[in-house]
């Protein structure tokens, strides 16, 4: 008998251990009611066969013309300007490998996007061509020093009168905010690692699977590759505890359904739901 209990208490133990790593913040957590409405068009409402690429400013007014939040990226140039972008260099988006770091703004101004007339935009012209009347996921990317990255974000909001919300795949970028803007809305980005993924250990990569760094970032919803959320730590978070998921990238009729019947936030492109 005493080694069924003592099972039980090993189980116990590791459960409770388990729910502990993984949750999310559950007081005192900021209003999200503005957030929930809404899909979300990745990077923009984009469509470079129109000539709108992703990441651009006709793309994000046409999100919020056309009713959609808005998903979009932050990095910093060589003299600290924050931009929207996704990559860390250019050679996906204007053919040329170099890192955004290691330009200044000016130099990075030269450059079109896809082969249209369309630039990379500062983050302070993308909020002011917006009208707040669509919320804004702004995922910070950790290209950059992750506290200057958030300080000069912040910075750019304020006075910012629509809804938004962060997000970073870096669980140092969404501690960041718990530490010193727990007022604003946070997000952990994560999807299924294997080791050598993002230069990850085999540890690290099952711990960012498995949403084992929620301790230290307390989000307020989990953003998970829609394809590989169905995880333990997924169902567990949601269903006991009440983690908001939100699922992307979100590219057919059928996952956008299938999202909704996960009361999933939707980050969506190639569709209009």
């Amino acid at each position: 008998m005493i080694w069924v209990v003592s099972v039980f208490v090993v189980a116990a133990a590791l459960f409770g251990g388990w729910t502990w790593l993984i949750a999310p913040q559950m007081d005192k957590k900021p209003d999200f009611s503005a957030l929930l409405a809404f899909d979300y068009a990745h990077r923009g409402l984009h469509k470079l066969d129109e000539g709108v690429p992703e990441n651009c400013l006709t793309g994000f007014k046409l999100a919020e013309d056309s009713g959609y939040g808005m998903e979009f990226d932050l990095q910093l140039t060589k003299d600290k300007k924050v931009v929207v972008h996704h990559d860390a260099t250019l050679k996906r988006s204007c053919g040329e490998d170099v890192a955004i770091a290691e330009l200044t703004y000016a130099e990075l101004r030269r450059y079109r996007l896809f082969g249209t007339s369309e630039r990379i935009p500062l983050f302070s012209e993308v909020l002011g061509a917006l009208k707040g009347r669509t919320p804004l996921i702004i995922e910070l990317k950790s290209y950059n020093d992750p506290a200057e990255l958030c300080e000069l974000a912040v910075k750019e909001l304020e006075g910012y009168k629509g809804p938004y919300c962060v997000e970073s795949f870096d669980p140092r970028i969404v501690a960041w905010f718990r530490r010193n803007r727990p007022d604003i809305v946070r997000g952990q980005l994560m999807c299924r690692y294997r080791k050598g993924d993002e230069g990850l250990g085999a540890f690290e990569a099952f711990c960012a699977t498995h949403m084992l760094t929620n301790f230290h970032t307390r989000p307020n919803f989990e953003a998970y590759d829609i394809h590989t959320r169905d995880i333990p730590s997924m169902g567990l978070s949601k269903g006991l505890m009440g983690m908001q998921e939100v699922s992307w990238t979100v590219r057919t009729e059928e996952e956008y359904l299938r999202a909704k019947e996960l009361k999933s936030l939707v980050i969506f492109e190639e569709i209009r739901p």
